[in-house]
Parts: C-alpha cells; sequence; structure tokens
C-alpha cells in the first residue's frame, strides 16, 4: 500500500502500478491535493489473475488520470481500434487470462476499481479501462462530486465482455463522456455475458459515441445506461445499435449444435433518463439529427413487438420519464 496524504502529488509509472493486484492486493491512496497519474497500462485501480485486487482511491483535489491511449508512445495496440489505440486494462478494469484461442489455459480476473471522491476531474484512457471487465473478472470506476471529463475509446465507461462485470458511477456534477477514434463498446455495453452499468446522478450530462454504445445488450448480457436528473444530451453514430437495445442472432431461436446455451439465455438493453429536458442525436460525418427513436419524454423497445427479431429471450427499452416508477419494469420483475 502506499499512502499519501496531503500536497499536489505526481505519479508516473510504466505497467502494473498505482493500485495493481496479481494472486494479491495493491492499493495506492491520496487524501488531498490536486494530483496527476500516469502509466501505460496495467494500473490504476486493476485486478488481474489468482483474484487480484487493485484500487486507486482519491479522496479530493481536481485530479487527473491518464493512461497512455496512443501505442507510438508505447505498444499496447488494440486491434478494436485498428493498433492505433491502446488496450491499457487500467482505471477500474478487472481482467482474466483467456486460453479458448491459445493455449487453452484459462484463469478468472480479480477485482479493479478507481474511485474519486470529490473534484473536478480528468481521465483520459485507450480501450478497456473505466469500469471495464474481461473473462470472469470486474471493473469498477466511481466518482463522486464534480463536473468530470471521461475521454476514452473502446470497451470502456461501464462495459465489458466474457462472463464479467463493469460498472461507472457518478453521482453529481456536469459531466462529459467522451469516446473517440473507434469510439464505441460502451457507456453501459455488454458482450457475451456480461453485466454492464453506467450509473450518473445529477447535473447537466453529454455522452457521444459513434457506434455500440448506451444500454446496449449483445450476445446474452445486461447492459444498462441510468442518467437520473439534469439537462441532458446523447450522441449516437448514426444507424447503430445503442439507447436501451438488444441486439438479435437466429441462435437464440434456434439451438446450434455448437453453442446451444445461447438459446436457453436472456438479453436485457435497457436506457432510462429521469428528469431534466434531454436531447437524442443521430450524427454522421457531417451532421446530426434528431434520433429516429429515442426522444424527450418517451419509451421505446428495440427491437419493436411488431419486429421479426422480438422475443427469444431478447429485450430492449428506453425510457425518457419526468419521475415516479417505471411500471414497464416490472414485467421482466
Amino acid at each position: 500500500m502506499l499512502a499519501d496524504l496531503g500536497g499536489n502529488d505526481q505519479y508516473s509509472a510504466e505497467l502494473a502500478a498505482q493500485g495493481c493486484g496479481y494472486f494479491g492486493i495493491g492499493l495506492c491512496f491520496d487524501v488531498a491535493g490536486k494530483d496527476e497519474y500516469y502509466l501505460y497500462g496495467d494500473g490504476q485501480g486493476f485486478g488481474g489473475v489468482g483474484g487480484g485486487v487493485g484500487v486507486l482511491a482519491d479522496y479530493s483535489g481536481d485530479d487527473r488520470y491518464k493512461a497512455e491511449p496512443y501505442s507510438k508512445v508505447f505498444n499496447r495496440g488494440d486491434y478494436h481500434s485498428n493498433m492505433i489505440i491502446n488496450g491499457n486494462s487500467a482505471q477500474g478494469a478487472g481482467f482474466g487470462r483467456r486460453g479458448d484461442g491459445t493455449d487453452g489455459h484459462a484463469w478468472a480476473g480479480g477485482l479493479g476499481a478507481i474511485i474519486d471522491i470529490s473534484g473536478n476531474d480528468h481521465y483520459l484512457s485507450g480501450n478497456w479501462t473505466l469500469g471495464c471487465g474481461y473473462w470472469f473478472a470486474t471493473g469498477i470506476a466511481f466518482d463522486g462530486a464534480g463536473d468530470d471529463i471521461y475521454q476514452s475509446c473502446y470497451f470502456t465507461q461501464g462495459s465489458g465482455a466474457h462472463y464479467c462485470n463493469g460498472i461507472l458511477i457518478d453521482e453529481g456534477g456536469n459531466d462529459k463522456h467522451e469516446l473517440y477514434e473507434t469510439a464505441g463498446a460502451a457507456l453501459g455495453f455488454g458482450w457475451d455475458y456480461t453485466n454492464a452499468f453506467l450509473i450518473n446522478i445529477g447535473g447537466n450530462d453529454s455522452y457521444k459515441a459513434k457506434m455500440i454504445s448506451m444500454g446496449l445488450a449483445q450476445i446474452r448480457s445486461n447492459g444498462f445506461l441510468f442518467d437520473i436528473g439534469g439537462d441532458d444530451t446523447y450522441a449516437l453514430g448514426q444507424g447503430t445499435p445503442g439507447l436501451g437495445e438488444a441486439t438479435y442472432r437466429d441462435d437464440y431461436r434456434k439451438p446450434s449444435k455448437l453453442t446451444p446455451y445461447y438459446t436457453y439465455c436472456n438479453s436485457f438493453g435497457c436506457f432510462i433518463d429521469i428528469g431534466g429536458e434531454d436531447r437524442y442525436i443521430s450524427f454522421s460525418d457531417s451532421a446530426g439529427a434528431p434520433h429516429s427513436r429515442a426522444a424527450d419524454k418517451h419509451i421505446w423497445l428495440t427491437p419493436a413487438p411488431n419486429n421479426s427479431s422480438h422475443g427469444a429471450g431478447n429485450f430492449g427499452i428506453g425510457i425518457d420519464i419526468d419521475s415516479g416508477i417505471i411500471s414497464e419494469l416490472e414485467k421482466w420483475k
């Protein structure tokens, strides 16, 4: 454990630092001051194999967290972003070892968490960050009060893949959730038996993604984006799934010989905005327009009941409401 009780501090490392655990527990605590954290990967709250627990917790101050996003600086290039952007495994990430595509030896991951209680904070990273899980692991990012900026790329900000949990919670302030480069698989996105949550309470918040984001469930996952209070803006790339949706596959209805379990499970994509005057934008490279389904004070189902892909244990709902109990959720008790 490293504990710093005051002052404006700078933390710099390459790999496996600033709250990183493999087969053990690594803790990095800072109580006060305007602090800066920088590393290449595997840290800033990273839980690896062997039940590893890694936590970075900062109590107060306007802090900056950076996990190097560009492979030209240090090469951890990820194919989800054409090897331009790094897979950091940082800022609240839990990671296991997947072996089915290589030597067959798999190992469950641990618990990674980044926690910041107050201050106007800035988070910058690449892929697999900010409340992200992978392969039987849990990643958590929690921020309390303050106007915060989250900038990252892919598989990030409350997301995950393959039997895991990815959670981002922000409890106050006017926050910006921005994705760049390939800009997707985020903001409450679950892939392959993942539970993914992005929960934002209070403030006028903005969200932007090019693709597959914002309360989206794919491959029998559960993906949630909840924003409670404030005048919020949601900008999602034109023609991409998201905003309370569960995408459909044929083997959900008819079992395949090799993967019959997809037929016997459920998926749930859920988007809920409570309160405020909200905007929903569908954008291309050149311009933006009102979203075709999502709108302020409106409820939508995707897939819709009259769509051929509806059913088969596959449910998607989007709700924008002023206040109150959402009775439509009772059907999934």
